[in-house]
């Protein structure tokens, strides 16, 4: 089974990404599950879910990492027993450092866990082009992406997006980036898991 942590700010479109891959899984065979905090914020569209066969879990903590020990490796475990998912998706909250959960999950030494790269997202039309701009968490999520995924340009200025490109490259030369709009499903949504 492997696992994607999915991170970045409200409003960054983690959970349309996370729909549009469980979608494109599904239309190729592959059986997709999901790991979403229940804190009132993240409004999935169970529908959508149900009607793609994806199976859900909650975690009831306010923080993801509070509850890493037990929520996460139960629901992981559970997911893996009842419906045999090829890929579990666990979106992480603005204020949460999704490479520190894959250390996390990592050190629980689970059996036959592969990870994916660690993946943040940010909104291309209200995301900062000066470092200085940032908040801590945004800092600290992007320095250990893996994958940093440029959302919603679409909507945004073509300038603008080029600025916030070379913003991160040079805070994070190592991470791969991509541009995508998961709303009109321009860019390369599957790159975030090929």
């Amino acid at each position: 089974m492997q696992v994607s942590v999915i991170g970045g700010a409200t409003d960054s479109g983690k959970t349309t990404i996370i729909l549009r891959l469980c979608k494109y899984l599904r239309d190729r065979g592959k059986h997709p599950g999901v790991i979403i905090q229940e804190n009132g914020q993240v409004d999935y569209d169970e529908k959508t879910l149900n009607s793609l066969g994806i199976e859900t879990k909650e975690i009831d903590s306010v923080c993801i990492p509070c509850s890493l020990d037990t929520d996460i490796r139960s629901n992981l475990l559970s997911l893996k027993e009842e419906s045999k998912p090829d890929l579990v998706f666990i979106e992480a909250e603005e204020t949460v450092i999704p490479h520190k959960i894959r250390v996390d999950i990592e050190r629980m030494e689970l059996p036959d866990v592969d990870f994916l790269p660690v993946v943040v997202i940010v909104n291309a039309s209200d995301f900062e082009t000066e470092e200085d701009q940032l908040t801590e968490y945004a800092r600290k999520q992007l320095d250990g992406a893996e994958i940093i995924c440029i959302n919603k340009i679409d909507i945004a200025d073509r300038s603008k997006i080029n600025k916030i490109e070379e913003m991160i490259s040079k805070m994070n030369p190592r991470a791969r980036i991509i541009r995508v709009s998961a709303p009109s499903e321009k860019g390369e949504l599957k790159n975030l898991i090929t």
